[in-house]
Order: structure tokens, then sequence, then C-alpha cells
């Protein structure tokens, strides 16, 4: 029912905004209209903002996305599947088994929601549910999948971490018409204070799980029962652990390296953490919250995105990090950033998902900002067009005088000479 006379509007400038609101507004939808922001990184348009992502191989991802789907995308074609996984929430993180774990041929998928399920599904056929890992009592806000065996981890806002263990064999996923329920074979509660917002695997043995979130600190687990890592050492009491302190304030993602940790956070800064002293070796500062961080060793090179949808690449490797690349490109908050041979993809809140050739952006000679020479040229024509049609404007106005305007301004001027 409606109230007689009450206006209703989408339009966000009719809610109550600051000055600064409005210009950050304004901005993002001129951004928005950029046609070289339209074409950098070959946008693919999802239907709905993306929380997260993960890439299943060359030529498809699965997509987290707010409005309360899982979706499944081509990367060859740029578009997304019309299948959709379902959730009563919005879809926080997704995930894949090993390509040695498939139903009836199939990668099989996994989405996490704020509806507090994980649903596990074929990604050739998404639409149907194969199973649902059912156990935490808040919002799931990220989850790993184990590069070779049945496991699966996840992480919440109920403050605890779960593991979790598919059927030995993935056909087993197929053999009813409702979808098999799974609870978590370990629950990890009592030692974060806060939500779980990331975790990832030790890129040598996938034997260790670290988590990080809304604490702040950094803590490490058998990946195979829960155990709290044991450690020694001046840095460790027993257990490995990186308290709050030297990261001030949320962590939101966490990359494993050979032998290290990046971590990025709220608090503007994006940090290089060595394992075995539980110290930090580099820590790269920010002008706003760092969202996602991409280490790239082989050719000494960090990916940072940040809050605004800047992109940016440091050198790491000579002993003085620096910024030697800005990607402006997405328009809103960075969520994800995930590498794939030679590339690396980015996603944002401004429903796309992007793609970057790491040799190109590196190696790129143009200056800090990265643009490929076909949108240079396209930048270049933009920029003589506007200049062009000012230039109409101003002659435009000039010759809109009347004739009888001319002779006055003419007697006017001639005035002021005889003065």
């Amino acid at each position: 029912m409606s109230i007689p006379g009450a206006n209703v509007s989408s339009d966000r400038r009719n809610f109550f905004m600051s000055s600064a609101q409005l210009e950050a507004l304004e901005k993002k939808e001129a951004q928005e209209q950029d046609p070289i922001r339209q074409k950098l990184g070959s946008p693919l348009r999802a239907p709905a903002r993306i929380l997260g992502f993960e890439l299943c191989d060359d030529n498809t991802a699965v997509f987290a996305l707010a409005n309360y789907q899982a979706r499944v995308a081509d990367l060859k074609s740029g578009e997304c599947k019309r299948a959709a996984v379902k959730h009563t929430g919005p879809v926080t993180a997704v995930g894949v088994m090993s390509d040695s774990y498939k139903v009836s041929g199939s990668r099989i998928g996994l989405s996490a929601s704020w509806d507090m399920t994980v649903k596990v599904w074929s990604v050739d056929n998404p639409q149907r549910t194969l199973a649902v890992l059912s156990g935490h009592s808040d919002f799931v806000k990220c989850l790993v999948t184990h590069p070779t065996l049945p496991l699966v981890y996840t992480g919440s806002s109920d403050k605890t971490i779960m593991f979790w263990r598919l059927p030995q064999s993935a056909e087993e996923l197929s053999g009813s018409g409702e979808p098999m329920v799974i609870k978590p074979f370990k629950t990890v509660k009592g030692q974060h204070t806060g939500q779980i917002y990331t975790m990832c695997l030790d890129r040598e043995t996938a034997g260790v799980l670290f988590s990080a979130g809304s604490d702040a600190s950094i803590r490490a687990w058998s990946a195979m029962d829960g155990s709290p890592l044991a450690a020694d050492g001046a840095a460790f009491d027993g257990e490995w652990v990186i308290p709050r302190g030297q990261h001030r304030t949320n962590i939101s993602d966490i990359k494993c390296t050979e032998g290290g940790l990046w971590t990025a956070s709220a608090d503007k800064t994006a940090i290089s953490w060595d394992v075995e002293t539980g110290k930090a070796d580099l820590v790269l500062e920010h002008a706003t919250t760092v969202t996602a961080v991409l280490p790239i060793p082989q050719v000494g090179v960090v990916v940072t995105g940040v809050r605004d949808g800047v992109i940016y690449i440091w050198r790491v490797n000579d002993g003085s990090p620096r910024i030697i690349r800005e990607i402006h490109a997405h328009t809103d908050d960075v969520t994800g950033l995930r590498i794939a041979g030679r590339c690396f993809y980015s996603s944002s809140l401004d429903e796309t998902l992007r793609v970057w050739g790491i040799e190109d952006v590196v190696g790129f000679s143009g200056g800090l900002e990265y643009m490929p020479a076909e949108l240079a040229a396209l930048k270049a024509q933009a920029a003589e067009q506007s200049i062009a049609n000012n230039k109409e404007k101003l002659n435009g106005t000039a010759s809109a005088l009347t004739e009888e305007e001319e002779r006055e301004l003419a007697e006017l001027m001639s005035d002021i000479d005889d003065m």
C-alpha cells in the first residue's frame, strides 16, 4: 500500500548525501561512461556485483555475486552462462575442486553464502545442487579447496573455521535425487576473536592452512586435522601466530608464496611475512584500504587492488619497493586478484572481471599509468575531439550576438577607448 503523495526514487541524489559523497558519485558515474575504461582489460560483465571469483581452467571462471547467485563465466566468449546456483543471501566466495575430482566428467564448484551454507555443484550443470555443507551459525565469508584431496575449508562471521570432507569418489555425490548433507569433521573455535575473512594453503605441501580476518591476527593450522601449527623460536610461544599489531585492523586477503605470506588490510597496507620468523619483510603503504593482493615472484612484482578500484604493480625484488605501474580501469572496489599462466585477472564491485598480460603491464614503457597502444590512440583522438568541440562552442558563442548587440558592444568599447 503506497502513501498518498509520497515520492519514490531510485536516484541516490534524492537521498541525503554530503557534498563529498555527491562528488564521489559524480566522479564514479563519469568513470563508468569513460570509453577507455569500458575497454581496458577486455571486461567480462557479470549480472551483479562480483564479491569473489575463482578460475576453473583457461576457458572458465566462477563468480560469487551479490544477487544471491554463483555463476559460471566463459572467458573466451566473455559472457556469463544463464544457469545459476541460487542461494538465499549474497554469495561471498567460490571455489573449484581439483581436476581429478569430477562428477560425470565435470569439474565441481562450491559457493559460500550469507545464508550460512556452502553448496556443491557441477560446473557443467550449476542448477543442480549435489551437496550442502551445513554447520556455520553466521555468514560464510571465505572458502578454500585442497589441490589434491576432497577437503574443503570455510571461514565465517561466527568466528570459526570448519573442515569438511567430501566423498572419496565424486560420483557418490550424484547417487541420489536430493543433495547430500555434509557436516564438518573439525571446527576450530576460540582462537580468532573476530570474523574470518580470508584463508590460503601453503604452496609447498598444502599441509598448512593460514587464516585471517577482522581481529587482524594471522594463524596457522594443520590442513589435515585442524590442530594449531606448532612453532618454536623467540617469535612464537609454542603455536604459530602473528598477533594483531603490525596490521591494525581487518585483513581482507592472504596469499601464500614459497616460504612466505602476503596480506592486504583495511589499515592501508600490504605486508610480506617471513613464515619462519613471523616478522614483516616488506610493508607497502597505500592511500586507502587494500582489498586484494597477488604476489608474482617470477617477475619480481606484487599486485595490489584497493577500495577505489585502482590496481598497483609494485617492484619488490631489488631492495627498494616502489610502484612501477598503475591500472585505472575498475570504477569500484577490487574484490579479487588471481593468476593464470602469463595473465592475471581482477574482479570488482563494478560488476566486471578483467584480464591483464603480465609481460605487457610490467614491461609497459609509456609511463606510470598502463594504457595499451590502441587505447592510447583512442584516448588521444577523444582529447582532440574534446578540444575541437570546445573551440566550436566558443565560436558559436561569439557568433550568437545579434547585429544590434555587436553594434552596442563596439560603441561601448569605443567609449572606453576615449576615456
